[in-house]
């Protein structure tokens, strides 16, 4: 959602700053600098884009394209529950619908908890796949990144093609006004090259490896819970543990939770603590 909303804002300012010239807006169109610029980027995404990784890739797109960003309150909660229902051996209330890349983690544990798996195993298999995860995102950021590079340079090259037509219309007798005019149409071009690479492209990448970044944080979160679930650790210990995973706000409250009957607390309720003095935590 920001990254549509950061888009809208730069095109109205563009826009406002050329009506402030007082110039015709239709006057920026070049169909050809168009054509070299946003054909020339997709046959390079093409070329070097890593798009085997299909399933990062649409996550990464979901991103940019809503907006949503993980709710570290709500996970952390959910984390706090999953340590509470193994410790009751409750596996089967541990198994929620998957959101995200962190929720996995959380499933995936409980699975292998459930399989027999001891826990240095378990921490390696879990750490292993949060770690591959986080080098496919990677590559996902990255190529957007790198595909950055190329929108200024088909910019150029479309500069250069309505330089040569102006050389031409110059060696035919044309007029100092229509040189100028194919001058200015030229360079458009260059113009598209750099709002691609610096307004589209090179966001998209930064945007995702933020994204990647938030998602990796709740994963490794997910990841302590099962093994605190492992070590059997007290609620309160639970607590204070994944409490330093997360900012004070997302904070899980453990004592007013402890004494809640299962079926009466969904994820969705239960409020992170606001105040340190009053939840207990430290």
């Amino acid at each position: 959602m920001f990254y549509l909303i950061g888009i809208f804002v730069t095109m109205v300012c563009v826009s406002l700053s050329v009506l402030h010239l007082k110039q015709d807006l239709g006057s920026y169109f070049d169909f050809v600098g168009f054509l070299v610029v946003i054909g020339g980027t997709i046959a390079t995404m093409i070329m070097i884009f890593p798009w085997q990784l299909k399933t990062e890739i649409r996550t990464a797109m979901k991103w940019l394209l809503s907006g949503k960003k993980i709710n570290m309150a709500a996970f952390n909660t959910r984390c706090f529950q999953f340590i509470r229902h193994a410790s009751a051996g409750r596996f089967e209330n541990n198994v929620a619908p998957q959101i995200g890349f962190a929720d996995q983690i959380l499933n995936d544990g409980a699975e292998l908890m459930q399989l027999g798996f001891d826990r240095n195993k378990i921490e390696k298999i879990l750490d292993e796949r949060i770690y591959q995860w986080s080098e496919r995102m990677h590559k996902v950021s990255s190529g957007f990144k790198s595909l950055a590079k190329y929108p200024p340079a088909f910019g150029l090259v479309g500069t250069v093609l309505g330089l040569v037509s102006l050389m031409r219309a110059i060696s035919a007798g044309a007029s100092s006004t229509e040189a100028g005019v194919r001058m200015a149409v030229a360079l458009v071009a260059t113009l598209y090259g750099l709002l691609t690479s610096n307004l589209i492209v090179n966001p998209a990448g930064e945007r995702i490896q933020i994204n990647a970044a938030e998602e990796k944080k709740a994963a490794d979160l997910a990841l302590k819970a099962v093994m605190l679930s492992i070590e059997r650790v007290t609620m309160i210990e639970a607590q204070e543990v994944l409490n330093s995973y997360v900012k004070q706000a997302d904070r899980v409250n453990a004592i007013g939770m402890v004494n809640t009957a299962e079926d009466e607390e969904p994820v969705e309720d239960v409020a992170p603590v606001e105040d340190v003095a009053e939840g207990g935590s430290a």
